[in-house]
């Protein structure tokens, strides 16, 4: 599959399909402190983002942590910024999310497929179940643009 970014194609290797079970992964939070998908219990969106510092991502962190409010559903997201970042990020706007990283293991990165050569990843949202099985799979053809939150929000309802 390819996505665009800055006008140029990225080829991924998407290992994600709807309806599989997302393979626990581990990431590290805005403290540095160490998540476990599987840790983590209830519905989930689990959004992969090129980075925190970037308009479109911090548009659409905002616009998912208000659409959750009333939701019981985590709302997590996945980026390779560093934790630094992620936690001026959600001091600044929110606390309402589970704002981690991928910087030190890699390890989300190896069991997506979602990661660009250019070392970032490519916008995508994961919805999973609380048994970690993908409802809905959107991968952003242009990362330069919001997903298609309705299409989210109506698949957990």
């Amino acid at each position: 599959m390819k996505v665009l970014f800055r006008n140029k194609d990225e080829e991924l290797k998407v290992l994600l399909k709807e309806n599989d079970k997302m393979n626990n992964f581990r990431v590290v939070d805005s403290n540095l402190e160490e998540v476990n998908l599987y840790n983590i219990k209830g519905k989930k969106i689990l959004l992969s983002i090129p980075s925190v510092d970037t308009g479109v991502c911090s548009i659409e962190l905002s616009k998912f942590i208000h659409f959750v409010e009333e939701l019981d559903v985590k709302l997590i997201s996945v980026s390779m910024d560093l934790p630094f970042a992620l936690n001026r990020w959600c001091q600044n706007n929110s606390e309402n999310i589970l704002a981690t990283s991928d910087f030190r293991y890699h390890d989300f990165s190896k069991k997506t497929g979602l990661l660009m050569n250019n070392g970032l990843f490519a916008r995508s949202v994961i919805l999973l179940d609380e048994n970690n099985n993908i409802d809905y799979l959107e991968i952003v053809e242009n990362t330069h643009s919001e997903p298609n939150y309705k299409n989210v929000i109506e698949r957990i309802k």
